[in-house]
């Protein structure tokens, strides 16, 4: 357990209490999305193909709108009598268009395809809404880091990475479009240029909008029917010219597979597929980009992620009904996967694979059955026997030793060669399960402490003197892991609103 106080503390409150007295019941919340510490991998290799892209910022319209917002503060101060502003009004103003945007578009459509549709809930019933006081206040915060545009969660980082918005040099927070985009942000405004006249859009401070009004706006603005130019100034920051070459190969790499497929109706799981192809597999080889290769290496690791992560969901099912120790865990786990009993070393069963599979097979397959938990060590194996197989022998830069990267993995994995079934098990469970899993946890916890975060029971798993044994408090196996979004469905949407797929 890792309590939120350091020593210092402790012994003030111990050098300045009387007597005994009664503390409130410490509150542990069970918590870890990454507990072995490997996902920031997958995202280092993802932005080898689809850099500047997150899974949120699939449509066109909210860079438009966000560049036009910005475009407006510059109107109001050109315009208006005021010379200048305080950095706060801008932000504000700029944050009630995106605000008012949200607003209409989930009123016209609840379930329109943009963030924060829970956190808008309160005003689609509204009649009229203040954007101004205490109220306002709070949720313009919340949505600043959260569920507006302009969160990095959302479409806050491809605004500035992809050159829609400009900072201004000096001014925290303070930007300006990219001039380029004037023929685009004109057009966008002859949509909605008969509104103009509503004190939301040509004054800074508090406003109050109708729920007409907004409706009524949505359907001028609506998220689907980009203009010509939009699509246009799109695809040349998404993967034209000025794009980043990484993000021009990965494109190119879309474009490519889709046409490969030479299938109209092809979803993103086909395209997927054939991203991660081999040369053989495409109907046309010579079509293949050298991107394929990334791409195939970004779903390998995918793979071995989910592997492993799945090898630690099913230990901690393992464990539900009490101790178990790393032979009687590895044994269990053999037992699942018949063809073991055929091999002498794991030379001669897992690293002997000739697997060719795609790994999007190979994920798909793991994901279907991470819920059996007498299934699922036979996809365990399978998945990691084509990982090693396509392990490289040298590591990115950016793969830290102590993410496991697949590298280290398969030297690892060679080490084990002459080891049994069950002792090659037994290694991955205990080196790059239990000890990856501890290092993580603690290193977290110790993280949220020091920055008097929340008190988390990250691990899950230790030793006890009955063997492995769960924490006090996890009392079920939880839900199954899942891979990490790879961001082909943003750059997907993007082409198809660009035209250009």
């Amino acid at each position: 357990m890792l309590i939120v106080m350091d020593l210092n503390e402790l012994l003030d409150v111990a050098r300045t209490a009387g007597e005994p007295r009664p503390v409130d019941r410490s509150k542990i919340g069970m918590g870890g999305v990454d507990p072995l510490g490997l996902r920031q991998i997958n995202f280092g290799l993802m932005d080898r193909v689809l850099p500047d892209l997150n899974n949120v910022a699939s449509h066109i319209r909210p860079y438009t709108l966000m560049a036009w917002a910005w475009r407006r503060v510059r109107h109001i101060l050109e315009r208006g009598r005021r010379q200048s502003a305080q950095p706060e009004e801008m932000r504000d103003f700029v944050d009630r268009i995106e605000a008012i945007y949200a607003w209409s578009q989930f009123l016209i459509d609840p379930k329109a395809d943009i963030p924060g549709a829970q956190a808008m809930r309160p005003m689609l019933d509204a009649v009229r809404y203040r954007f101004g006081g205490e109220e306002w206040e709070a949720r313009r915060n919340m949505r600043r880091y959260s569920t507006g545009f302009i969160s990095p969660l959302n479409y806050g980082p491809s605004l500035r990475t992809m050159g829609w918005l400009i900072p201004i040099e000096g001014a925290a927070g303070i930007f300006q479009p990219d001039p380029a985009l004037e023929p685009v942000l004109d057009a966008f405004e002859k949509r909605v240029e008969a509104e103009l006249d509503h004190e939301a859009f040509h004054r800074f401070g508090s406003v109050s909008v109708k729920r007409a009004d907004a409706e009524r706006w949505g359907k001028l603005w609506t998220m689907d029917k980009p203009r010509a130019a939009e699509a246009k100034a799109m695809f040349t920051r998404l993967g034209g010219e000025r794009a980043a070459p990484a993000r021009q190969k990965g494109v190119a790499l879309i474009q490519a597979a889709y046409a490969d497929l030479a299938d109209e109706e092809a979803t993103y799981e086909d395209i997927r597929m054939r991203m991660a192809d081999r040369a053989d597999a495409w109907n046309s080889a010579n079509d293949r980009p050298i991107a394929a290769d990334e791409w195939r290496a970004v779903q390998i690791r995918q793979l071995f992620r989910l592997a492993l992560e799945g090898l630690f969901y099913w230990t901690i099912g393992a464990l539900l009904p009490g101790p178990r120790s790393t032979g009687q865990l590895a044994q269990a786990f053999i037992d699942a996967v018949d063809e073991t009993s055929k091999a002498d070393s794991a030379g001669d069963w897992i690293l002997v694979s000739k697997d060719t599979a795609n790994p999007v097979q190979r994920l798909r397959s793991l994901q279907k059955v991470l819920r059996d938990q007498e299934q699922l060590p036979a996809a365990i194996v399978a998945a990691l026997a084509l990982c090693l197989r396509e392990a490289p022998n040298q590591g990115h830069p950016f793969e830290n030793p102590d993410r496991l990267p697949l590298s280290r993995a398969k030297r690892e994995a060679e080490g084990w060669r002459e080891l049994s079934p069950a002792g090659f098990v037994g290694r991955v469970l205990e080196i790059w399960i239990m000890a990856q899993h501890a290092y993580w946890s603690v290193g977290r916890g110790l993280a949220d402490a020091r920055n008097r975060g929340k008190t988390i029971l990250r691990l899950r798993i230790v030793m006890d003197e009955g063997g492995w044994t769960l924490t006090p408090g996890t009392t079920r196996q939880g839900n199954p892991p899942e891979p990490t979004p790879d961001r082909l469905e943003t750059a997907t949407s993007l082409l198809v609103e660009c035209g250009r797929l």
